[in-house]
């Protein structure tokens, strides 16, 4: 049997891009889905795009602007590094935003996969098509998994690291 990962990540409170996204692996047949983070900031529907994550129970992980949404409610800062727009935010979904992991692992068939948003090490470091092989060895063994999957650069790319476990 295979088993089908989708993946999503920086919908940044779009919730037509998510709705989108979440037809498309519906009907792929995706056996789960995974968030890696940077839900909110951006777009101007936080609320309704946290509530479908929940009413689907999709596994989520914080990403940096996630993190700075509830540092900036915390300290009651409604804008962000010269971003205007104001973040407001139901003291629940703060609470939600704060609770989530940094990490997702999981082994499918055999296969040690990790979800995170950035690199293992920071949610601001991105892998990005330049990565070489052995930065690529480092973030797996970092992750301690075969398949590493990241958000952050919004630059969809795959990378194969060959001779690995």
């Amino acid at each position: 049997m295979t088993t089908l990962l989708g993946i999503i990540t920086d919908l940044h409170a779009d919730l037509g891009a998510l709705r989108a996204a979440l037809d498309r692996l519906d009907a792929l047949g995706v056996d789960r889905v995974v968030c890696a983070g940077d839900i909110v900031d951006g777009g101007d529907q936080p609320e309704e795009v946290i509530a479908l994550l929940r009413k689907r129970e999709i596994p989520c992980i914080r990403g940096n602007h996630d993190r700075w949404a509830v540092m900036r409610h915390d300290r009651g800062e409604p804008e962000h590094d010269g971003d205007v727009r104001k973040l407001s935010l139901k003291g629940e979904t703060v609470a939600w935003l704060a609770g989530l992991p940094t990490r997702w692992d999981a082994t499918i068939e055999g296969v040690r996969v990790a979800v995170r948003h950035g690199t293992p090490k920071s949610d601001m470091e991105g892998i990005y098509p330049d990565a070489t092989g052995s930065d690529l060895s480092r973030w797996c063994e970092q992750a301690e998994a075969d398949v590493l999957v990241v958000g952050h650069t919004h630059i969809p790319v795959k990378l194969h690291v060959t001779g690995g476990k």
